[in-house]
C-alpha cells in the first residue's frame, strides 16, 4: 500500500466532509457554545456568590463547598475563587467537543459509500481495509481535535479577559487544563470516531446510523469526560494516565474494526 493512495483516500474524506451538511451545525455551534459558556457564567458571577452566601441556592451552595474544600483554590475574594473553580473546571466541555463532531463525522463514513454505492469499487482497490479505515478516522479526528484546539484558544483568551473585567485578576489555565486539552481531546475524538466506525459498518441508512451513534457516544462520552476529564482539571498526572488509558481502548477499538471488516463486515 502505497502513501499516495491513502493520501488521495485521505482527501477524498476530507473533502466529503466539508461538503457534508449534515454535520457541519454541530461544527460551527459546539465551538461556539464552549467559548460562550465560561463567558456567561462569569457574568452570572455576582448572582451565584450572592446565592452561596445566602444559602438559597442548592447548586451555588455545592460551588462554594466545592471551593472551600479545593486544596488548589486558595486566597483571594470569594469571588476569584468562584471564578477559579468555574474556569477550571468548565475546560471539561471541550472534551466534550470533539466526542461528538468525531462521531458524527466517523458514523456517515462508511454507510455513506454504502448509500452512493461507492463501497464496493474503494474495496476493489489495492487499499486495504485496515489503511481505509484509518484514512476514514483521521479525517473524522483531525478535524475535531484541530477546530477544538482553536475554540479552546479563543476560549481561553476570551475567558482571561473576562476574569480580569469580573473580579481584577487574571486567570490562566492550570497544568492538568493545558495537557487535558493538548492530549485528551486528540485521545477522546479517536475513541469517539472509532465506535462511530463501527456503527456505520453495520448500518446501510445514513439516519439510522447518525441516530444510533448519537445515542451511544454521547452517554458514553458523557462517563468519560466525568471519570477522566473531571481529574485530569486538577491533576496533570491524571491527564497522563487518562491519555494512556484512552490510547490503549483506541488501539484495541482500531484492531477490533480491522478484524471485523476482514470478517466481511462492511
Amino acid at each position: 500500500m502505497t502513501r499516495a493512495i491513502l493520501l488521495l483516500f485521505l482527501r477524498k474524506e476530507l473533502s466529503d466532509l466539508r461538503s457534508n451538511r449534515q454535520v457541519w451545525p454541530a461544527y460551527v455551534l459546539l465551538p461556539i457554545l464552549a467559548v460562550a459558556l465560561p463567558l456567561i457564567l462569569l457574568i452570572a458571577l455576582p448572582a451565584l456568590t450572592d446565592a452561596a452566601r445566602a444559602g438559597h441556592d442548592a447548586g451555588a451552595r455545592m460551588i462554594l463547598e466545592t471551593v472551600v474544600n479545593d486544596p488548589g483554590i486558595r486566597g483571594g475574594t470569594i469571588e476569584e475563587q468562584f471564578a477559579r473553580v468555574i474556569l477550571r473546571d468548565i475546560q471539561m466541555f471541550f472534551l466534550l467537543v470533539p466526542v461528538i463532531l468525531a462521531s458524527s463525522a466517523a458514523a456517515l463514513a462508511l454507510v455513506r459509500e454504502k448509500e452512493q454505492r461507492t463501497l464496493e469499487p474503494i474495496l476493489a482497490t489495492p487499499l486495504r481495509d485496515r489503511d481505509l479505515l484509518l484514512a476514514k478516522l483521521v479525517a473524522a479526528v483531525v478535524p475535531a481535535t484541530l477546530l477544538t484546539w482553536a475554540a479552546a484558544v479563543v476560549g481561553i483568551v476570551a475567558s482571561l479577559l473576562g476574569a480580569w473585567w469580573r473580579v481584577g485578576v487574571v486567570i490562566l489555565p492550570t497544568a492538568g487544563n493545558v495537557v487535558a486539552l493538548l492530549f485528551l481531546v486528540p485521545m477522546m475524538a479517536t475513541v469517539a470516531a472509532l465506535v462511530g466506525l463501527r456503527v456505520s459498518a453495520r448500518f446501510t441508512d445514513v439516519p439510522g446510523a447518525m441516530q444510533f451513534t448519537g445515542l451511544l457516544v454521547v452517554p458514553v462520552g458523557l462517563v468519560l469526560v466525568a471519570l477522566i476529564g473531571r481529574p485530569a482539571m486538577i491533576s496533570p498526572v491524571a491527564g497522563v494516565g487518562g491519555t494512556a488509558l484512552l490510547g490503549l481502548l483506541s488501539w484495541w477499538l482500531f484492531n477490533r474494526t480491522c478484524g471485523d471488516s476482514n470478517g466481511g463486515r462492511f
